[in-house]
């Protein structure tokens, strides 16, 4: 779309790009671009601007995907601060955007593998767009080339997506865009159709930085590896222990009793052939976590479990806080103790007639993983960790140090592995979390603030 239709007359211009941005939009006929990097880089919003830059042809259409209908509507809520601007019309129930020369741009999500091809038979003359690639299987960023065709010799086909080194599959982006090298346009020797990858960083967009000056606080908050991928798109670190930050002059303590005044959390992972876990925490008035005692049901501290019966784990337990003097006040155990695979009691039943009180912790690894991770580098409120590990839990505290990234998401850890203690010690840490700074979604900068050589 040519500047003058993209602004009015004695107005500011919609959007100015950065220089990193414009690299992206310059890259003209080449078939599929990549901008992947660190978070706040402008990805979104320079997608949502590549993707309307054709519809002054009335037969243009383009589609941009989100893979969850939750993660779509925050990035129609991006397009909300553009494309009205432009004189476009937004129609809820085909889910596109209108433009007045009858161009149209498609909002779209594939959940499923299967949802790719609910697209068959379309025809994306102005472009296929996909926001946030890592979450895609490459099967479903493959299969919409084919709905990238034009008859308008006008019209330029092409794919566009951004990332950052975050995902379920982030290797298959990696070894596609990132291993040939930023800058290099590669051509498939099958397809012989190129491809480009541009590397952005938070730094490509001082803006951000300028009007949120928390940001990268945040960011550094997430861990090691999160803020080397989230701060400078690195792709390096999908690999090594999860919580590297972890010091034994910092985080390992020799021994703690509980105060009258503190909040004991017991963390539970129920397992049978695998081992189970149970991880004591003491939330103490100083706003410290301190893991203090731990019952863990492993073979010679294999991943082989005790196989002990329910009952007798749990009057295990109810003896342990018996003897410790205390009852727990929060109680989060392994969510699927409430499944019913035969006819008789569950497993949360079975623990709750031996007297043991429980509830379905928060089983969302991601969020867990970062609380830990921000407890561990500094709270919100202090200089110094919040999370400490006694030397009365030798296993809890190898487990955290051996447990490994999950290399199809690096926010979190490998399940794979000896994971049991790290599941009942998230479960408890959740229970009074840090409320502050887990949007992995950081807001992108629109409007006259973005400085750049071009105006749209």
């Amino acid at each position: 779309m040519s500047q003058q239709s993209m602004t009015s007359e004695n107005t500011n211009s919609i959007w100015r790009p950065t220089k990193k941005q414009l690299e992206f939009l310059k890259a003209g006929s080449i078939f599929e671009v990549a901008y992947l990097g660190g978070a706040g880089s402008g990805k979104s919003s320079v997608l949502l601007i590549d993707a309307c830059r054709q519809m002054n042809y009335p037969d243009a259409k383009a589609v941009v995907f989100r893979r969850t209908t939750r993660e779509l509507r925050q990035l129609l809520d991006y397009s909300q601060q553009i494309y009205p601007r432009l004189g476009a019309k937004w129609n809820e129930h085909k889910s596109k955007w209108q433009f007045p020369s009858g161009g149209q741009i498609f909002f779209s999500h594939m959940e499923t593998a299967a949802d790719k091809y609910q697209h068959d038979g379309q025809e994306y003359s102005a472009g296929v767009f996909f926001d946030e690639i890592t979450s895609f299987e490459q099967e479903q960023y493959t299969y919409l080339h084919s709905r990238c065709r034009s008859t308008n010799p006008k019209l330029i086909p092409r794919v566009r997506c951004t990332g950052t080194p975050v995902g379920r599959h982030i290797d298959w982006v990696r070894k596609y865009f990132v291993e040939p090298g930023p800058y290099k346009i590669y051509k498939d020797p099958n397809t012989k159709l190129s491809r480009l990858y541009i590397p952005a960083t938070l730094d490509d967009n001082p803006y951000l930085a300028q009007n949120d000056k928390n940001y990268e606080g945040r960011l550094k908050m997430q861990g090691d590896k999160v803020y080397a991928a989230l701060r400078y798109g690195d792709w390096t670190k999908i690999e090594g222990v999860c919580f590297s930050e972890m010091d034994e002059r910092k985080h390992l303590i020799p021994t703690y009793r509980p105060q009258p005044n503190d909040v004991i959390i017991r963390g539970f992972d129920y397992g049978f052939s695998a081992p189970f876990a149970t991880v004591w925490i003491a939330f103490t008035g100083e706003k410290k976590m301190i893991v203090f005692a731990e019952y863990v049901g492993t073979k010679d501290g294999t991943n082989k479990g005790l196989q002990l019966p329910a009952n007798e784990v749990a009057r295990n337990i109810k003896d342990m806080e018996k003897a410790f003097g205390f009852v727990s006040t929060y109680c989060p155990s392994d969510p699927s103790m409430w499944s019913r695979t035969n006819a008789g009691e569950s497993l949360a039943e079975i623990f709750e007639m031996e007297g043991l009180s429980m509830h379905r912790a928060n089983n969302d690894r991601i969020y867990g993983s970062q609380q830990i991770h921000m407890r561990f580098a500094k709270s919100m409120f202090d200089a110094e960790p919040s999370l400490f590990i006694t030397e009365d839990c030798p296993i809890t505290w190898k487990a955290m140090q051996q447990i490994q990234v999950d290399k199809r998401n690096i926010e979190t850890y490998d399940t794979k592995g000896f994971d049991h203690p790290v599941d009942a010690l998230r479960y408890g840490v959740v229970e009074i979390p840090i409320e502050q700074g887990y949007d992995t979604s950081p807001p992108e900068v629109f409007g006259d603030r973005i400085s750049g050589t071009e105006e749209f």
